[in-house]
């Protein structure tokens, strides 16, 4: 944002961007609910043919987790990437409502199926303390609609924590849906000192914890789904400098309706350097959420490069190990 307010010209082209964004899709808000979620299935199947990197990626993740023994050996590939890439179009449709309407739309559709119980409890457990809580999820059924109707009905904020795309439209897109219902939105990069005040404050942070994390600073091999996979330990190590609770959250639809479970506290070490305990945290994390992507494996991004090394890149740029 700072850059544009030194360059008015660019500025002043996204606001007749997103002034054409919000134009396009307005008339979303009218369409039945029912007919809405049969054309975002429908248009996620058509860019499961059409986008064949991603299809690319998201059949040979489930070939590999099926190789893993973590899903049955008659799963078809294609057939579970296509319904992904449907779940993906009822995503995104949905979210563009979201981004136009709020919650109100949805807010009858939303269940806390289970686990509501340990939020309660984090939050007490925090309070006490004057501490926030950490909470975590994946990329399952709904995220975006579900993370702000989560802090909606346990009554309060979230820091949502994410990674800007480095596309103007769409970063303000995503703040724009992230932080219209009273939530705050945190970029990942950089982020670090502004999560850490906000958990010593007492406040509320989330964020997606099944992201690979390659590059310079390259996360810890942690199993998750049967391979290990580059995982980022920076929310843990957080948590633990803050005396915060972790909390993971996993979501799913079925029908019109959304469904939250809700995992207990994890278990913090209060050891400052003990990795070992950091990677076992991070381990339990991962089965949970794994055995709900075994339970919903339609409901989950197949087609992000979710064990991908930096082995792997320099080897091939396009690879997905």
């Amino acid at each position: 944002m700072a850059e544009e307010e030194k360059n008015p010209e660019k500025s002043s082209g996204l606001k007749y961007k997103i002034a054409l964004f919000n134009i396009l899709t307005w008339p979303l808000v009218y369409l039945p609910r029912r007919f809405l979620l049969a054309l975002g299935a429908a248009g996620g199947r058509l860019a499961f043919h059409l986008w064949a990197k991603r299809r690319r990626v998201a059949v040979g993740n489930i070939e590999l987790v099926k190789l893993a023994g973590e899903l049955p050996p008659e799963t078809d590939a294609r057939a579970l990437a296509r319904e992904s890439f449907a779940n993906m179009g009822r995503t995104f449709l949905e979210a563009l409502v979201c981004y136009h309407q709020g919650l109100k739309p949805f807010w009858e559709y939303c269940r806390v199926e289970e686990g509501g119980e340990y939020v309660e409890q984090a939050l007490a457990d925090a309070r006490s303390r004057g501490r926030g809580v950490f909470f975590v999820t994946g990329h399952m059924g709904n995220w975006e609609v579900m993370c702000s109707f989560f802090a909606r009905r346990f009554n309060f904020s979230l820091g949502l924590v994410g990674r800007n795309t480095g596309k103007p439209l769409v970063d303000s897109v995503i703040e724009k849906l992230r932080t219209q219902e009273g939530n705050a939105y945190i970029a990942k990069r950089g982020g670090a000192m502004e999560m850490m005040r906000r958990l010593k404050k007492g406040e509320h942070l989330g964020t997606l914890i099944d992201q690979a994390v390659v590059g310079n600073h390259p996360g810890a091999p942690i199993p998750f789904l049967g391979r290990e996979a580059s995982t980022n330990l920076g929310h843990l190590r957080m948590a633990r400098r803050a005396q915060s609770p972790v909390v993971l959250m996993t979501f799913r639809r079925e029908g019109l309706y959304h469904y939250i479970k809700v995992f207990p506290i994890l278990e913090i070490s209060n050891l400052k350097d003990n990795e070992e305990a950091l990677m076992a945290e991070a381990t339990q994390l991962n089965d949970w959420l794994g055995e709900q992507i075994k339970k919903y494996p339609d409901q989950w991004m197949w087609g992000h490069r979710r064990w991908k090394t930096k082995e792997g890149l320099r080897r091939d740029p396009e690879s997905i190990v």
